[in-house]
Formats: C-alpha cells, sequence, structure tokens
C-alpha cells in the first residue's frame, strides 16, 4: 500500500490543491447528511411523539457516533505517521490501532448500556413520559429502550465502519473510502424504506425498525471494510507485547481528541434539557434540526476533512505564508457560503420546514429556529475548520478549549436566558445570541435568538485565537519546523495510539 503523497500539498497552487482535496469527500458526506434527515422524515410519519422519543436519545447516539468518530480522528494520524516514519510497520500500526478503538468503544458501551435509563432521565425523557401516558406511549418507550440497547450493542461496528474508512483515507484510497459509505448508506436508506414507512408490508414500530436499520448495516459493512483493508495491506495480528504496548502507552492526544468530540453531544444533551423545560415540541423540532444544521454546514464539514492536510503539512514545513493564505480562502469560502444559506433559509424556512416534517407545530418551530440561528453559522463554520486545523498543528488542547468555550460557555448560558424569557415571549431568539450578539433583537423568540448570541460571540472567540497565534499576520517562510529524523522515529515509535 503506497504512503499518502504529502509532497503536493507544499507546492500545488492552494485554491486548486483545497478544491481537489475537499471534492471526493463533498458526496459522501453530502449522502451522510441527507441520510440522516431521511430518516428523521420517515419517524415523523409515525406521529409527533415518535420524533420526541427519538429526540430525547439524539444526544446519546450522536456521542456515539462522536466517540467513533474521535478515535478514527486518532488513527488517521497515526497511520499517517507511520506511513512516513515507519513503513515497514504499517500493517501492525494499522491493526493495533483498530484493536485498541475496538476496546475502548466496548468500555464505553457498556457503561452506557449500564447507565441509560440514567442518562434519559437526565435529560427529562422520565419527565415526558409520565405526561398523558397511554397504551401507545407506553409502548413506545420500550421500543425507545430497545432501541438504544441495539445502538450500544451496534457501537462496535459503527466504529469499525469509521476506524477502516479513516485508515483507507489516511493511506491515498480516498475514492474506495468515499465508495464505502455511499454503500454503507445506501444500504440504509434502502432498509429505512422497507422497515419505517407505515404502508410498507415490512413496517415495524418506528423506533425498532430504526434499531434494525442500524444494527445490520453496521455489522455488515465493518465485516466488508475490514475484509478489504485485510487484502489491501496485509494486515497481521499483533503479538501480545505489541498490545500491552499500546494499553501501557500514554493516552494524552486521544483523550483531548475524544473529549473534543464530545463537547458538542454534551451541548446538544444540555440544550435538549433546556428545551424540554419550555415545550415537548421543541425536542421533537430538535430530532429535524440538529440534522438539517449539519446539511447546511456542508461546505465547513467538507474542508474539516481537507484543511488539516494542507494547513499541517505546510505548516511543519516552515510555509508560513501558505497556511496565511489557506486560512483566507477558507474562511472566504465559509463566510460566502454560509451568509448565502442564512439569506435564503430566512425567506424560505417555511416552505422547507412543511416540506420535511408533516406535524405543523413542530414545523412551525423548525422555521423560527432557522430564521435566527442560521445566521450563526458563519461564525459556527470558521470554528469548525480552526479547530481541525489546530489539531492538524499539534494544539490539540487549543481546539478543546476553544470548543469547550463556544459550546458550553457561552451558547448553554445565552440559551438558557433566553429560554427564561421565552416562558413569557420566545426559545429562538435566545439560540441566536448563541452564535451572534444582537442587541436590536425584540420579537418574542428569545430562546433561538439566545442561541445565535452564543455562536455569535463565539466568532469573536475565534478572532482572538487567530490575533493570539498570529494565525493571519506572520506571513514570512521559515525554516521547516520538524523532519523525520531518527529522533522523531524513536519518539513516534515509543509513543503509539
Amino acid at each position: 500500500m503506497q504512503p499518502p503523497e504529502n509532497f503536493c500539498f507544499n507546492k500545488n497552487k492552494l485554491s486548486s490543491l483545497i478544491w481537489k482535496t475537499s471534492l471526493p469527500m463533498i458526496g459522501a458526506i453530502l449522502a451522510l447528511l441527507l441520510y440522516d434527515l431521511f430518516e428523521s422524515s420517515l419517524l415523523a410519519l409515525s406521529g409527533a411523539d415518535t420524533l420526541t422519543a427519538i429526540g430525547f436519545t439524539l444526544p446519546l447516539t450522536t456521542a456515539l457516533t462522536a466517540i467513533a468518530i474521535g478515535l478514527s480522528i486518532r488513527s488517521n494520524c497515526k497511520v499517517v505517521k507511520s506511513a512516513c516514519l515507519d513503513k515497514a510497520n504499517l500493517a501492525s500500526t494499522m491493526t493495533t490501532t483498530i484493536l485498541m478503538s475496538v476496546l475502548i468503544v466496548s468500555i464505553f458501551a457498556l457503561c452506557a448500556y449500564a447507565a441509560n435509563q440514567q442518562l434519559l432521565s437526565l435529560l427529562g425523557n422520565n419527565h415526558w413520559a409520565e405526561i398523558n401516558l397511554t397504551h401507545e406511549k407506553a409502548a413506545l418507550l420500550n421500543q425507545q429502550q430497545e432501541y438504544m440497547a441495539a445502538r450500544y450493542i451496534g457501537w462496535v461496528f459503527l466504529a469499525l465502519v469509521w476506524q477502516v474508512n479513516a485508515i483507507l483515507r489516511a493511506v491515498g484510497h480516498a475514492v474506495l473510502a468515499s465508495s464505502l459509505m455511499f454503500s454503507w448508506l445506501a444500504l440504509k436508506s434502502i432498509l429505512a424504506v422497507l422497515l419505517l414507512t407505515p404502508s410498507s408490508n415490512l413496517f415495524i414500530n418506528a423506533l425498532s425498525g430504526l434499531a434494525y436499520v442500524h444494527v445490520i448495516c453496521d455489522f455488515i459493512f465493518a465485516l466488508i471494510s475490514l475484509l478489504i483493508l485485510i487484502k489491501k495491506s496485509q494486515l497481521s495480528f499483533p503479538t501480545l507485547s505489541v498490545i500491552n504496548l499500546q494499553i501501557a502507552s500514554p493516552k494524552k492526544d486521544a483523550v483531548i481528541v475524544i473529549l473534543q468530540q464530545l463537547v458538542t453531544p454534551l451541548s446538544m444533551a444540555l440544550m435538549t434539557i433546556i428545551a424540554a423545560n419550555i415545550d415537548y415540541s421543541y425536542v421533537a423540532a430538535f430530532a429535524f434540526i440538529l440534522r438539517m444544521e449539519s446539511l447546511f454546514l456542508l461546505v465547513p464539514m467538507v474542508l474539516t476533512t481537507s484543511m488539516p492536510a494542507v494547513i499541517g503539512s505546510n505548516f511543519w514545513s516552515g510555509n508560513k505564508h501558505r497556511v496565511k493564505q489557506a486560512y483566507l480562502m477558507a474562511f472566504s469560502a465559509i463566510i460566502l457560503s454560509q451568509l448565502i444559506i442564512a439569506v435564503t433559509l430566512f425567506f424560505y424556512s417555511p416552505y422547507l420546514s412543511t416540506t420535511l416534517c408533516s406535524q405543523d407545530t413542530v414545523a412551525s418551530y423548525i422555521t423560527r429556529y432557522f430564521t435566527w440561528v442560521s445566521w450563526g453559522y458563519l461564525s459556527i463554520g470558521c470554528i469548525m475548520v480552526y479547530q481541525s486545523c489546530l489539531n492538524a498543528k499539534g494544539k490539540a488542547l487549543q481546539a478543546l478549549i476553544l470548543g469547550v468555550f463556544h459550546r458550553i460557555v457561552l451558547l448553554l448560558p445565552l440559551a438558557y436566558i433566553g429560554s427564561i424569557y421565552v416562558l413569557k415571549d420566545g426559545y429562538y431568539q435566545g439560540m441566536l445570541f448563541g452564535h451572534v450578539t444582537n442587541a436590536s433583537i425584540a420579537i418574542n423568540d428569545h430562546f433561538y435568538q439566545g442561541i445565535l448570541a452564543g455562536h455569535m460571540l463565539s466568532g469573536v472567540l475565534i478572532l482572538v485565537f487567530l490575533y493570539k497565534n498570529k494565525t493571519l499576520t506572520q506571513s514570512t517562510a521559515t525554516k521547516p519546523l520538524n523532519s523525520p529524523t531518527q529522533a522523531s522515529m524513536k519518539s513516534f515509535t515509543n509513543n503509539p495510539a
């Protein structure tokens, strides 16, 4: 298997380079986001209570995916380093990173399964369950428990899909990785139509059917992905001493990357609690909102897959002028694209919401959310990409701090303040202030305005980070900061992921 050709990141025209490295992942990420939205649309056919039930589980299932992605990020970095510095042990590195990821996810899954009832209760699920309890609602709650149990069991398979995909991209097989993801989502979509559409002959109760969709597809593609990786890289099972070394080695960077991925699910969980205290229809709306939001952030999400390689390679090579140019190009593309999306949603969100969601009350909440909060996507997009680039430059702790300030310190308090006012006037203005401060707002959507304000203040925070790190002001080229010497080889081999 050929190692990645990193030299092109230091020489090719930046605009062309960013485009060519982003293009292969646009389709795969778009398919991933569209599937989530498609899944919510199918669940909406089963009623508002079904959407509310899935809304309470979203912070937990998002955390499952976040940890799987966090571990895959670490595996990607580890394999790239091995391909550059220790190619002879590349296959062994792949195997050990996969095994360690499976072990970590298994431990998380057992703990989450044991605490599932308590976790849902913290999110407000039990209080909602006690309101107007009927036979149908009791059955739905049982389905919810079965659904989460199945997701915990299938977590290992989900992690394997992401692990292999990240490793394939690390060694230059982006097209194959993208094709696997497309096929995985295509199978999920087919099964979802068959099992979640009420008019289908194979229809299963919504949440039970959804559990089958995820477990079956994740298992099949975890197996297929592993077989493909084994065939292409001649994987070999590591010795017991190598496994012990992996277990005993420091995991600081891996822990920080996982914590970064958990910040957003934690913020979502706390936001769900705030929303549930206002109106449970807000929780149902979040089942759509959180998935639609990712779709509207497609450009930043694609750039998080391509920019780290561009920024990291030039940063470590000392090409600071190219780093500055790359940042400016990425931020300009994000601001322009998100501004267009915000304007479009301001005028067309009512039509979009009613088209995707058949529940009128929920559709109204979705419309009001995007009317306000979409303006904060300018800040969110820049923060997402900047965090991924900080990781590429070895500044994972800074990336974690930025995420914590954005999603926890700024967003949640302002959203909570907005929720207090929404009980009198409105909730969505609070979310708006979570992204951008807008003192002129006087309409009764305070919750969403608070969210927007938190995002906007975070936009100011990223400017502070850029200024502090002299990211956009340091333009003179310097000598390479690092190179694959014997010393770096020794450091690498003694610190496995």
